[in-house]
């Protein structure tokens, strides 16, 4: 039987991707989702995840929008004059981001610790437990992504995409000729709107069929006029919501007995 784990990120990145998620779960086929620690409308989120017992509460490490956990100078190099976060899509226009080292001068090792264990912390004083797994926003440069797998080791939550390289998981992308470009991160909105992502994934149906493990990962969302002033990914999160709740999704794991499954079912 092919197994899939729906994923959606920025649980709490504002009260409309938070309701956007939600409704996913309510009324879709929604299952993981991560949860941002340090925005205003996070103990919103954090409202709603006693009562849903099926889905895996991950967090996702936020170090590109809002401001920070942790007081602001004791992460100089990655907040701004005002004290927060510097928007990805100003990382990735600086000269230094091109290189190796010029990212790890940007986003040094230990302060990108400091900020994320402060985040994770604040996940186990909001929700009283751990997360189900550890999950990558946004730039996912050298220094961030060892934090990620050194606060796995030492907390035993695993990373999501090191859990989804050991099961085999395949997804859209897996089938895709795809170039990743840093000016991805400057959403365009007709490019968002033209998107279609139920059909970007059931195009590759059959694949995923032949398959043990699948994965639709997406940023189910409601847009706000918050959403619009943190980042450029906007208009594309109610296509993503939309295919989560979609009944042609659901009729295709219904037909053809696909388990819908979480990270807490891997570990």
């Amino acid at each position: 039987m092919t197994k899939l784990l729906t994923q959606g990120d920025d649980f709490g990145f504002t009260r409309g991707v938070t309701l956007g998620i939600v409704d996913s779960i309510d009324h879709g086929v929604l299952r993981n989702t991560g949860l941002f620690t340090n925005m205003p409308s996070t103990e919103f989120a954090v409202s709603f995840m006693a009562d849903r017992p099926q889905v895996c509460f991950g967090i996702d490490f936020n170090i590109v929008s809002g401001r920070p956990v942790l007081d602001p100078s004791l992460i100089p190099h990655l907040v701004d004059e005002n004290g927060a976060f510097i928007r990805s899509g100003v990382r990735v226009k600086d000269q230094r981001y091109q290189s190796e080292q010029g990212g790890k001068e940007m986003f040094p090792y230990e302060e990108c610790y400091r900020e994320m264990k402060a985040q994770y912390e604040r996940f186990l004083a909001l929700t009283g437990r751990k997360p189900g797994y550890l999950h990558a926003h946004s730039l996912m440069h050298e220094n961030y992504m060892q934090v990620i797998r050194d606060l796995s080791k030492e907390t035993g939550v695993p990373f999501s995409l090191d859990m989804q390289k050991q099961y085999g998981f395949v997804s859209k992308e897996t089938f895709q000729s795809r170039s990743v470009s840093l000016k991805g991160k400057i959403f365009d909105p007709e490019e968002q709107l033209a998107r279609t992502p139920l059909q970007d994934n059931l195009k590759y149906a059959e694949e995923f069929l032949s398959a043990e493990y699948i994965t639709i990962a997406c940023h189910p969302g409601y847009i706000d006029d918050e959403l619009l002033g943190l980042t450029t990914l906007s208009l594309a999160r109610c296509k993503d919501a939309a295919m989560m709740m979609s009944l042609q999704l659901k009729d295709w794991i219904e037909t053809n007995h696909v388990e819908l499954i979480t990270y807490d079912d891997l570990h």
